[in-house]
């Protein structure tokens, strides 16, 4: 082995670097052109081009931006050049996602691919933290009097499992909740860290040169850290990133920067904090500790007024909302103030009194009551700069703030270091042509991605699938406005629904965006007496029981929100007709607000293409792979042609599918005649 101790002009490093990605595009061209057809894999164009211009981005030193269809196959359109770059750079390499279901598809992907290029780098799955177990939680838990042990839980313990899917899938969430890793400190792990699964993989990805598999939040948290000039979650030499899922960013970053308080919270540390101050002395701070629980009560007994008055008086229904808009009039930035002054004294006084018994007593709540202090105190301080809002915690009210300028943020976290990234997603677009710049518009908008020399967007690769073949989307234009007159679309909606339920023979997925409607339909078709089985989305994180349910009772109609909209796929029969109850309109939420408030025009600039980028995902759910077939069935009289709404051509030129209809007959006799295609 030889060793050149020379030193490297930056010219000579650019050139250097310019020559091993040269190297490593032409090394793509043999993996699409001759390996992957030599084993059996199919070619398809859209992957190869987005392959071959990540790699041309890299030469050129630029962030690169591509939104890739269903069934481009992205995962390995940037597995190949990623590989290869980590082989010939000798550099770890960061691919980062929103959903678990991903992470745990790259695993398998990364590993077929490194299979055919003959690669072996080490590979970490870096899950979210809550999906480990934590050893000490799990002792404290078990060691609690009238502790609630389920079966599923003794035997995953006593079987040594380490990760939530190991355990049975009956295990209670809240059981679990009680078990896993909740705040991770490498510092804090006392002598459980040789024994903790979670303990060895942040261990790992430190020093790791190989490929790390992680979420965006747990990047994005590195990124922080590594721009506050400290070392960083993963191993800092990290140049190249991936973000796949890429639509999702934007929300990653805010909450990330986001804070939140609430009363029992901040009583608690209060208490935790007095606690820390000897007997003799707590005498002395019990005016400031009073007048503090005063504010703090008075404060969020606004907050839990103001939710309750949106609750009964808005004009859409807040039932199940999670967030509420803040009043930020003079009276209730009054009571904030008053709170966080008092606050600030009780803090202020306990570290005096902490401070004359220093290094006998523990001081950790009051120093973390001290840094709430001086965290609140800037925010009210920058609150012009801060966007405000409510939320829902059981009965109680959260007062939760983050700053206004989350794309500022983001292009400084993702763009503006040694690091390129590349950035992926099958619904990154809200418009099918212009510029790309015009295309991209809301997603740059968002993420501050750079649109100069530094930045590169990709022309959109469309899905491979032969949509207007296979698929079909109706639409009506005779149905009452969904939010002017609720009741009536309501009852009508469901009878549309049934006819187009009839056509398909159930075999639906039926996709709203308001729970309650949702609850509503589900009540209204469960009284009828129908021949298929109607099931609705559960509460809780996992659906796997339900969706299960589903794909095995073919006829099954299942009703869903939220998640379902993009975080499911189904296969074959099963799922024949996507139905849309309700254009996915975002509804009154104080982040949208904000948005529509700095936008020219906020129902074209923030309205229109979030419910475009969330009507693809909707619709993205039918084909799935290139025999599914089916049809869409949008239950919503704003994009009928006549009299057309301001949004209708570019919502339609946006959608995949460009076979469409308001006839059922027509819907009815294409649908008869996938059966014929699928018989082929």
């Amino acid at each position: 082995m030889s060793y050149y101790f020379g030193f490297n002009t930056p010219e000579e490093q650019k050139k250097k670097r310019k020559s091993d990605l040269t190297a490593i595009g032409e090394k793509v061209t043999s993996f699409f052109w001759d390996i992957a057809p030599a084993n059996g894999f199919e070619m398809r164009e859209g992957q190869q081009d987005m392959s071959f211009e990540i790699v041309d981005a890299l030469i050129h030193d630029q962030h690169f931006a591509v939104e890739a269809g269903v069934g481009i196959g992205k995962s390995f359109g940037y597995l190949v050049p990623v590989l290869l770059y980590n082989k010939r750079m000798k550099k770890p390499v960061i691919v980062a996602t929103s959903t678990i279901a991903l992470q745990e598809q790259l695993w398998d992907d990364i590993h077929i691919v490194m299979k055919l290029l003959n690669l072996q780098p080490e590979v970490i799955l870096a899950k979210g933290q809550t999906h480990y177990l934590c050893h000490k939680r799990a002792d404290e838990h078990i060691n609690t009097a009238d502790a609630v042990i389920p079966d599923e839980l003794q035997i995953g313990l006593e079987s040594g499992f380490q990760e939530r899917k190991q355990f049975s899938q009956t295990l209670p969430q809240n059981i679990w909740d009680k078990v896993n890793v909740q705040r991770f400190s490498m510092r804090n792990c006392g002598g459980c860290e040789k024994k903790c699964l979670y303990h060895a993989i942040r261990s790992k990805i430190k020093y790791t040169d190989g490929i790390i598999l992680c979420n965006q939040d747990f990047l994005t948290a590195h990124l922080q850290q590594i721009r506050g000039w400290q070392d960083g979650l993963i191993n800092r030499e990290a140049d190249l990133i991936v973000v796949d899922e890429a639509h999702n960013l934007d929300d990653k970053v805010r909450s990330a920067t986001t804070k939140r308080i609430n009363q029992g919270m901040l009583l608690g540390l209060i208490k935790s904090a007095t606690n820390e101050v000897k007997a003799a002395d707590r005498q002395n701070i019990y005016g400031d500790v009073e007048d503090a629980k005063k504010s703090i009560s008075v404060f969020f007994d606004r907050l839990k007024a103001q939710m309750q008055e949106q609750i009964d008086h808005s004009r859409q229904d807040m039932r199940y909302a999670d967030r509420f808009f803040f009043d930020g009039g003079e009276d209730s930035i009054a009571l904030l103030k008053a709170m966080i002054e008092s606050i600030k004294s009780v803090a202020l006084s306990i570290q005096i009194y902490t401070s004359f018994d220093y290094g006998s007593r523990t001081t950790a709540a009051s120093d973390e009551l001290d840094s709430l202090s001086e965290s609140l105190a800037e925010m009210i301080e920058q609150i012009d700069s801060n966007l405000l809002w409510i939320e829902r915690k059981g009965k109680n009210a959260e007062l939760v703030y983050c700053p206004k300028n989350t794309s500022q943020i983001t292009n400084r976290l993702y763009f503006s270091g040694k690091e390129r990234v590349i950035l992926t997603s099958a619904t990154m677009t809200n418009a099918s042509n212009g510029e790309f710049v015009d295309q991209y518009s809301y997603f740059i908008g968002n993420t501050g991605f750079p649109t100069d020399e530094r930045g590169c967007l990709s022309e959109p690769k469309p899905s491979p699938y032969p949509y207007d073949e296979h698929s079909m989307i109706y639409y009506c234009d005779d149905l009452p406005h969904p939010t002017q007159e609720h009741e009536a679309f309501i009852e009508q909606g469901v009878q549309r629904l049934l006819e187009v339920l009839e056509i398909s023979g159930g075999k639906a997925l039926v996709l709203f965006t308001a729970k309650t409607d949702m609850e509503e339909v589900y009540t209204i078709l469960s009284k009828l007496n129908l021949p298929y089985k109607v099931l609705m989305q559960q509460p809780g994180s996992s659906q796997d029981k339900i969706l299960n349910e589903f794909r095995e009772d073919t006829n099954s109609v299942l009703l869903g929100t939220g998640a379902y909209w993009e975080g499911i796929s189904i296969e074959g029969k099963s799922l024949s007709n996507v139905v849309i109850f309700r254009l996915p309109f975002p509804v009154p939420d104080p982040i949208i607000e904000y948005k529509a408030s700095i936008a020219k025009d906020a129902l074209m600039d923030v309205r229109v293409p979030e419910m475009i980028i969330k009507l693809k995902q909707g619709i993205g759910r039918l084909i799935r792979n290139f025999s599914d077939t089916g049809i869409v069935c949008i239950i919503d009289p704003r994009l009928r042609d006549d009299p057309p709404a301001k949004y209708h051509d570019i919502v339609w030129e946006s959608l995949p599918i460009k076979n469409k209809t308001n006839s059922l007959d027509k819907l009815k006799r294409f649908f008869d005649s996938l059966s014929s295609l699928n018989d082929h």
